[in-house]
């Protein structure tokens, strides 16, 4: 395949799971005007707030996303969800990858938590949610893709590793926070297309101290298209085949 055409979703999600969901499959109806190949959604798109407990989820409540890429014959990246584990009071930050049939074809479990210890503000994702241990790595439509979740974008030997694996393009779901990350994702982002000669996704939510600035990035670090703070949907068409020659004339991933 010589291109992939891809659409990433800003949303701002609430504690409000029910309008969530209704926005999501709105914003994903509207993507399909662009007749993508992949559709990705943010971060815990279901539910972002204080009281996360109705964004809480187990895979049987999937069943609309996947009659949604099947009847559209669509990829879907679900951005993450809060996946209800075996462990008390404890659910792992996943991302389901659907393909074209309806069919959940990966899995990835967030790998690196968010932890913060300031005056002003304490988190430690830690204590609510299971690290992952796998790569993000699905093939759609015969190309390799890599998934990262938020935070894990501050960890490049992760990104790697995706690349060692031969992924040409790399979603990166997030809710990223300006008070602990605007200059990251303004950078990261770039960074990460850059030193891996991939396009880089990142699909941020937006609201109150989130970043927005939804973009994709390509292999040579040029921000192709971008959202800033609003809510809404970018569409790009990846060159897959500039890309393979650009890392042909500058053979950086045969070294690593």
């Amino acid at each position: 395949m010589k291109n992939l055409k891809v659409s990433l979703v800003q949303m701002d999600s609430t504690e409000n799971r029910d309008e969530n969901e209704e926005k999501a499959i709105m914003f994903l109806t509207q993507a399909m005007k662009e007749n993508p190949d992949i559709i990705c959604l943010s971060e815990k798109f279901l539910a972002w707030g204080k009281d996360r407990k109705n964004g809480i989820i187990t895979i049987d409540e999937l069943e609309k996303y996947l009659k949604f890429a099947k009847e559209n014959n669509v990829n879907l990246i679900l951005g993450s969800v809060a996946l209800k584990s075996n462990v008390e009071n404890k659910t792992t930050n996943t991302s389901f990858v659907i393909n074209r049939n309806g069919e959940i074809v990966k899995r990835y479990d967030k790998k690196y938590m968010y932890k913060v210890n300031r005056k002003d503000l304490q988190i430690d994702e830690f204590e609510r949610t299971i690290p992952g241990n796998d790569l993000g790595i699905v093939e759609l439509d015969g190309v390799k893709i890599g998934i990262g979740i938020c935070f894990d974008i501050r960890f490049p030997e992760y990104f790697r590793e995706l690349i060692k694996n031969g992924v040409q393009i790399i979603f990166l779901p997030s809710h990223f926070r300006k008070s602990t990350g605007e200059k990251a994702w303004e950078f990261l982002t770039v960074a990460r297309a850059i030193e891996n000669q991939v396009y880089f996704c990142a699909c941020n939510q937006t609201g109150e101290d989130i970043c927005g600035k939804t973009r994709i990035v390509s292999y040579d670090g040029n921000v192709l298209k971008q959202i800033d703070e609003q809510e809404g949907i970018i569409t790009v068409n990846l060159d897959l085949e500039a890309q393979e020659n650009f890392r042909k004339e500058f053979p950086v991933i045969e070294q690593i």
